[in-house]
């Protein structure tokens, strides 16, 4: 002995069970503490340390949870500790996609469990039924998941009646997807933290995503109950960021636009990256463009382009780089140098994509019609209709038949914008009417047939925008910088805004908006 501490078995087991219960707590650096020397503990909880350790590792790095089970593969000497190795090392290999090598574990690990009943058998049909997802075979009924849903363990059965969610998305059967993560909730709410804080908080952000976009206010008031009661801790923040975020789009559906802002504010304050705090900000600006508040949206897309410059949008995922298409729809109108360039780095980006976000890997129809969206309203501040109508169309082909109402009408209302047609007027007003009181729903319902909204307040929309931040105190120099023309062209633009509204001076421009209703 070399004065080391000896770890009895009873002190082992109790290190083991906290370790557990922080895990599942999503409280990672407090069960990796309490592991910190589990390889040294007496059997059999060396081998379930180890493979906890390797589990919370894999979490946040697969690649560092490999390099875990790897440097202690000959620890597992058990029957069951060889099994649990084999599986752990499954997970992993999924998280870093080598599907080659998850399948070939899961091979070993069936064949090590053969004729066995012990609960491993669960955990590897489970394994098994999410190697098939990610491989893009989608089967609600595969025979692994009903054999996981059978587990006593109630994590496990959570983890299985989400995978079976995401097996109805991929197929775009969506309302089958939100019944399976409502069953999800109600798990939660019986069986709490032993689910896994984690697991908890992806299901019940996609929840109210599936929520709002299908138009489901129940789904979504079901799951706003348990999300009140998650204790978030710091691995799980970006999920409460883009849970606030559905719940603001919720309200703002509903007619709560100030609700929305609110949460659109707390998620702001709760950003994990630069890319979200961009988000952050567009959402906030694109509600306010709805509301008719351009004030606001200046302001805004000031804060979300200044960040954007200081994000380095290839270490993004691909739900952070949607803030690209937001932010290019809102430039459109006064900025579309900027805004082309957004949608571009958006498509060089999710055409190299090597990440593993569920929505980019497999939902690739729902991702093409936020690009086409977007592609579609550049197209249109350019001039080019043909280009535009037909990028637009396909988003709407798509919108539509996934049951996206909010989307689809959105698209309608461009494509009328666009084309003068009526009838998209009145396929925008007919998914609007899922939600009547939302200010959409309002805006579309007095909108007259065929006209263009170019010049709504007697001011182009790039005009519109250089006189709200010089009314609000902005001066030539910085308006050259922020609309990415020349002072002279500033000048220009202002002495056309004069004129264009009968006044001579600031104070006077300020009145004249104030009147208008634009400031």
């Amino acid at each position: 002995m070399r004065g080391e501490r000896v770890v009895t078995a009873t002190a082992a087991a109790e290190l083991l069970t906290g370790a557990q219960d922080a895990e599942r707590r999503a409280q990672r650096d407090d069960a990796l503490a309490l592991l910190a020397e589990c390889s040294e503990w007496p059997a059999p909880y060396s081998e379930q340390g180890l493979l906890l350790r390797a589990d919370v590792l894999t979490a946040r790095d697969a690649i560092a949870g490999l390099q875990e089970l790897a440097a202690h593969a000959d620890a597992f000497t058990s029957h069951d500790g060889r099994i649990g190795y084999l599986t752990a090392s499954a997970r992993a290999y999924m998280k870093a996609r080598n599907f080659d090598a998850a399948e070939a574990m899961l091979e070993s690990a069936q064949a090590e469990s053969a004729g066995e009943t012990e609960p491993r058998r669960h955990e590897i049909a489970y394994a098994r039924a999410r190697l098939r997802w990610n491989l893009r075979e989608y089967d609600p009924q595969d025979a692994d998941i009903a054999v996981a849903l059978r587990s006593p363990d109630p994590g496990l059965r959570f983890l299985a009646l989400n995978l079976r969610a995401w097996m109805h998305a991929g197929l775009e059967d969506y309302r089958a997807q939100l019944n399976d993560l409502l069953e999800c909730v109600r798990i939660y709410r019986e069986h709490g933290h032993r689910c896994g804080i984690a697991s908890v908080a992806m299901s019940l952000h996609t929840t109210f995503v599936a929520g709002w976009e299908l138009h489901e206010p129940a789904a979504v008031r079901e799951a706003e109950a348990a999300f009140d009661t998650v204790e978030w801790t710091p691995d799980i923040r970006v999920y409460r960021f883009l849970s606030l975020r559905a719940l603001a789009w919720h309200a703002f559906l509903q007619g709560d636009s100030a609700r929305a802002q609110w949460l659109l504010k707390d998620s702001k304050d709760d950003a994990p990256t630069r890319a979200w705090k961009v988000m952050a900000h567009v959402d906030r600006a694109y509600v306010a463009r709805i509301n008719g508040n351009e004030a606001w949206v200046a302001e805004e897309l000031h804060e979300a382009h200044t960040i954007a410059h200081a994000v380095d949008w290839h270490s993004t995922r691909d739900e952070e780089r949607m803030a690209l298409i937001t932010l290019a729809l809102l430039l459109a109108p006064t900025d579309l140098g900027h805004a082309q360039r957004y949608v571009s780095t958006y498509i060089e980006l999710g055409a190299n994509n090597l990440h593993s976000n569920i929505e980019a890997s497999h939902e690739p129809r729902r991702n093409v019609a936020h690009q086409k969206y977007a592609a579609g309203r550049v197209h249109a501040m350019l001039g080019d209709t043909q280009l535009a109508t037909r990028a637009l169309e396909e988003a709407y082909r798509i919108f539509s038949s996934i049951d996206h109402e909010f989307r689809a009408a959105l698209v309608s209302q461009a494509l009328h914008e666009i084309t003068g047609d009526p009838r998209w007027l009145e396929n925008a007003r007919a998914h609007a009417s899922k939600f009547p009181n939302s200010a959409l729903a309002h805006r579309l319902n007095t909108a007259e047939p065929g006209k263009k909204d170019d010049n709504a307040h007697g001011l182009s929309s790039l005009q519109r925008q250089i006189a709200i931040a010089y009314c609000q105190g902005v001066d030539v120099l910085e308006l050259s910088r922020r609309f990415s023309r020349s002072s002279f062209t500033i000048g220009k633009q202002l002495d056309a805004i004069y004129l264009a509204l009968g006044v001579t001076s600031r104070p006077g421009l300020r009145e004249e908006l104030h009147r208008r209703g634009v400031l």
